[in-house]
């Protein structure tokens, strides 16, 4: 007699649905282009300040790849390039050309893959190097791109 009545309750319980939480998938629903866009935003404000302050860890990558643009101006413009990037996807009106300038800036972060695989695969690939896996990140940062301009359409 226990026996069934811990079997029925099991089978309820079973039945049951999952909890949801409707009032966050509201809050999702309506605020997560702008939640993307704010935390790219984020990310490349911070990125383009760091270049600027002369402290980004991004100019040693760049002084093994392409020691031209390790140093003044250069990385200063690509510093100012990220923030306005930053600016542009914060701004509802500007943020799917922004996201398109954003997804050339990493493209082009990308290309150390062709230009300098010494750095980014060791001992040979698929084995990634530190810097490697910096650069990785930008394929998920590019798609987040994608996912800014294809939000515009709506």
């Amino acid at each position: 007699m226990v026996e069934e009545r811990n079997l029925y309750l099991t089978q309820t319980v079973a039945r049951r649905r999952p909890i949801r939480s409707a009032p966050l998938r509201i809050l999702a629903r309506r605020r997560v282009g702008f939640l993307l866009r704010l935390s790219l935003a984020v990310v490349f404000f911070w990125f383009g300040v760091l270049k600027l302050a002369g402290v980004s860890p991004v100019i040693d990558l760049l002084r093994d790849a392409m020691p031209i643009l390790a140093h003044s101006p250069y990385i200063e413009l690509l510093g100012a390039a990220e923030i306005v990037i930053a600016v542009g996807l914060v701004i509802d009106r500007l943020s799917g050309y922004a996201a398109a300038l954003m997804i050339l800036h990493l493209i082009g972060t990308l290309s150390l893959v062709l230009i300098s695989p010494r750095l980014v695969f060791e001992p040979v690939f698929p084995v990634l190097t530190m810097q490697g896996e910096f650069l990785a990140k930008n394929l998920v940062l590019i798609t987040a791109g994608l996912t800014v301009i294809s939000s515009r359409d709506r």
